[in-house]
């Protein structure tokens, strides 16, 4: 019986390894991603003018830096920006969506393969090519706000068109069938029974582009102008100068930002069904 319960417990001490592993590596990738950021968010508060760790004291003043309009004006400029440009995504990728999804035509795999590219191409490209089109067709005097606007819709539509795809495949046809049985019109149809089913993927997709062109450096580089750059271009011009406090502490803003917003989400439009394909609090 001793032999025995000793070969039981060999046994289930080595069928724990696997979930051992797969914790111990689950651990190493979150203090992969949270470790450099907990350090930004120390050097943040440093009392003297170096970004130091760890911290040497402790002071707000290069959070107050942080807030004055050298630094709240490009990061407004920022948000309004990725607000418009999540706007415009989910106006121009739900209805696209809608056709690449239940439509069959004459050029729909060269519509998704333009529409999908950008996912492809490093924005660093798709800025190069943008400024270069421009100033081709001579609209450079856009270089700016609109540039950007354009630049951003290009590159976070395939999140709005593939979000909204995969809910619009999580609905069953037969519930829109039911309903214009039941004497709806399509609009109808539409506006009371698929856009309420397919919520969470437009959110998704609107998330998903907010991030995006609100964290975007590279083909903001490209077309910007000095009048209208985004918080994350003059966060890297400034660190030629050196990493001083106050980019810690924009850093940590900029990072707050989009956790926020999914974390709103989440709570209020019910994202995390789309992500988990289930309800958050089941």
């Amino acid at each position: 019986m001793t032999g025995a319960r000793a070969g039981h417990e060999a046994h289930v001490g080595l069928s724990a390894w696997p979930g051992r592993l797969l914790a111990a590596s689950v651990a190493l990738i979150y203090a992969f991603i949270f470790v450099p950021i907990l350090i930004t968010a120390s050097v943040s508060f440093n009392a003297g003018s170096l970004s130091v760790f760890p911290p040497r004291g402790f002071s707000l003043r290069w959070w107050e830096v942080a807030f004055t309009p050298q630094w709240l004006g490009p990061l407004v400029f920022s948000l309004e920006l990725a607000a418009l440009s999540a706007v415009v995504t989910v106006l121009i990728g739900t209805p696209l969506a809608f056709a690449l999804h239940r439509y069959r035509f004459i050029g729909r795999n060269l519509i998704q393969a333009l529409v999908m590219g950008p996912l492809v191409l490093p924005a660093l490209i798709t800025g190069i090519a943008l400024l270069q089109f421009l100033y081709l067709v001579g609209l450079d005097y856009v270089v700016g706000f609109w540039a950007l606007l354009v630049g951003y819709v290009t590159i976070c539509l395939p999140f709005g068109v593939r979000t909204v795809g995969i809910s619009l495949a999580g609905v069953p046809p037969s519930l829109e069938l039911a309903a214009m049985n039941l004497g709806a019109t399509r609009l109808a149809t539409l506006r009371d029974v698929t856009l309420p089913l397919i919520k969470s993927g437009v959110f998704a997709g609107a998330a998903f582009a907010f991030v995006h062109a609100f964290t975007d450096v590279s083909l903001s580089l490209f077309v910007g102008s000095p009048g209208a750059r985004p918080i994350t271009v003059e966060i890297l011009d400034a660190m030629d100068f050196g990493f001083e406090p106050t980019l810690a502490a924009l850093s940590v803003i900029t990072l707050a930002v989009p956790l926020a917003l999914i974390w709103l989400l989440q709570r209020w439009m019910g994202i995390g069904e789309f992500i988990y394909g289930r309800h958050s609090d089941e």
